[in-house]
């Protein structure tokens, strides 16, 4: 594919918050200063000319973001040239591992991580156009490199009925009646970050495909409407049900479906009991339980695949009230078997047209976490209609990001409070899923504030969003803006997707607003953004250094 996103799972032996783990700090202040800074000269040699640029990488002190700050220079080819790139260290971390990634409009070309300490060279062939030479630090030389983390099946517990075929029904058709009624989940609230199962709503199941089941194949079909009520019409005197599948379909516009990828991707339903008349069956409402005994979970936890449907359905509306557009298949994999285990998926993620959540109790489940949720689907969102250079990886309060890193798992966040129009992300792990934690996107408070913050990312996008006025924040944009600007100008930017790619357009497109945005982007340590590559950045740079 032209552009996807990748998200990186590392082992490690602290706790680590993955891309639902994302976090901001309580002080807002300039950058940390415990950050180690790497100064390379970089060389670029091609046919009849040759450039050479001093520039810093930058990455915490001990963080657990092995990607830190890196830097990039831009060259321009105006015809076919055999091109150079010789990377030397001139001061800083010794020994250093520099790496080479060339990007043109965004898509990595080549990639140079040789083995030798404080150097790198790659020579390649190339055609004209506009390049950009990523210079970037994973690890320090005399360490391995992290291998991408795949997670073996382990074993299934079923949580709902599963769906394994669907084909036509066999049973008569010559004399029918209507079934009717309602389907709702149990949706557990909050208290705080923690899941508080005192509270616990029904919620109506909205947009979900609903089937008659006779003689094993289907008979009718139709999709609940958004009070979660349904009408199908089922054989008389023949044995029949009522089943309700964790899926929306709708054509080509869209398709999602909510499997157990620890059971070959078999898809959840909720079936009712069997019924066998001859005239009409009203009212057979089903209601997908918790299963929640007080002190644990004690029966099937079919609530758990609709409440992700169900925000998964938030997010797909909230992109479609913009334009009617076609939305790519998505597929979404839960179980009670998704643990933060090493071997098992590590923490909830997406990549390639799949979210995957966790759902192991007493350690993390995200099915009721919607601002989890709404954020990975922010990434398919990114990845599969907009675009996103992020290279992934763990990230926690406070650290010092790749800017592609910081603008992805920032707008994510920021996504999901725009969904919800609720700025509290809670997400909730630990013994009764009692614990986990909080971030406020609206009280702007961020350690390590500037563009290598996810937390100064998050609260710049979800201000220029919202309505609530407060401190710099008098702009309420909504979210049509952003989604112009994702599909247009931040899917095509000749550089490396960041704030900097995505405020340059959003600015000339509103240009009413510059200096309110200029306001929040310097109430976060982030000079006014003049270009897509974020000259002119020194404010709260790291490094103290104008690079960019």
């Amino acid at each position: 594919m032209k552009y996807f996103l990748s998200f990186y799972l590392f082992i490690g032996l602290m706790m680590l918050f993955g891309c639902s783990g994302s976090g901001s700090g309580v002080n807002t202040g300039p950058r940390n200063t415990t950050a180690v800074e790497t100064c390379y000269d970089v060389t670029i040699t091609r046919a009849g000319a040759s450039q050479t640029q001093n520039i810093c990488t930058t990455r915490e002190n001990g963080g657990i973001n092995k990607l830190g700050v890196s830097r990039f220079v831009k060259f321009t080819l105006n015809a076919p040239s055999t091109v150079n790139i010789l990377v030397t260290r001139t001061s800083g971390l010794d020994p250093a591992d520099p790496d080479i990634v060339l990007f043109r409009a965004g898509e990595s070309l080549f990639i140079e991580e040789g083995a030798v300490a404080n150097r790198e060279a790659m020579n390649e062939r190339l055609t004209a156009g506009n390049y950009i030479a990523v210079i970037t630090e994973y690890i320090y030389a005399n360490q391995a490199k992290p291998q991408k983390l795949i997670s073996p099946a382990i074993p299934k517990e079923q949580s709902a009925t599963i769906k394994f075929t669907t084909q036509p029904s066999t049973c008569s058709t010559a004399s029918n009646s209507t079934v009717s009624g309602e389907v709702v989940f149990e949706r557990v609230k909050h208290k705080g970050s923690a899941l508080d199962f005192n509270n616990i709503q029904p919620v109506a199941i909205q947009e979900a495909v609903v089937e008659v089941i006779c003689d094993g194949g289907v008979f009718s079909s139709s999709v609940t409407d958004s009070a979660g009520a349904y009408s199908l019409s089922f054989p008389n005197n023949q044995a029949s049900f009522v089943r309700v599948e964790a899926s929306m379909q709708n054509g080509a516009a869209w398709d999602i479906r909510v499997v157990d990828n620890t059971n070959n991707d078999a898809l959840y339903v909720m079936d009712s009991a069997a019924f066998t008349q001859s005239s009409d069956l009203i009212d057979l409402n089903l209601t997908a339980q918790s299963g929640w005994g007080g002190t644990g979970y004690i029966g099937a936890r079919v609530a758990a695949p609709f409440a992700i449907l169900d925000s998964v359905r938030k997010a797909k509306d909230k992109v479609l009230l913009v334009t009617a557009i076609n939305l790519p298949p998505l597929q979404i994999n839960w179980s009670p078997n998704n643990s933060t285990s090493p071997t098992s998926v590590g923490t909830s993620f997406y990549e390639n047209s799949v979210i995957t959540l966790l759902g192991a109790e007493n350690s993390d489940t995200d099915e009721y976490d919607e601002h989890v949720i709404i954020h990975e689907w922010g990434h398919y969102f990114e990845d599969l209609l907009s675009r996103s250079d992020s290279a992934g990886g763990n990230h926690t309060t406070g650290d010092i990001l790749d800017f592609r890193v910081a603008f992805s798992e920032g707008f994510g966040n920021a996504f999901s409070a725009m969904v919800t129009d609720d700025p509290i992300y809670n997400d909730s792990s630990g013994l009764l899923q009692n614990a986990g934690f909080t971030i406020n996107m609206e009280n702007n408070n961020c350690l390590n504030a500037g563009w290598y913050s996810e937390c100064s990312v998050q609260s710049i996008l979800y201000d220029i969003y919202d309505a609530a006025d407060d401190g710099t924040d008098t702009l309420e944009l909504g979210f049509t803006p952003f989604y112009n600007v994702f599909i247009g100008a931040q899917k095509n930017t000749q550089a490396l997707t960041s704030i900097f790619s995505f405020i340059k357009p959003l600015k000339d497109q509103n240009s009413s607003s510059i200096n309110v945005i200029d306001a929040m982007l310097g109430a976060q340590f982030i000079d006014p953004i003049i270009d897509i590559y974020g000259a002119g950045q020194i404010t709260s740079n790291p490094g103290d250094t104008d690079q960019l």
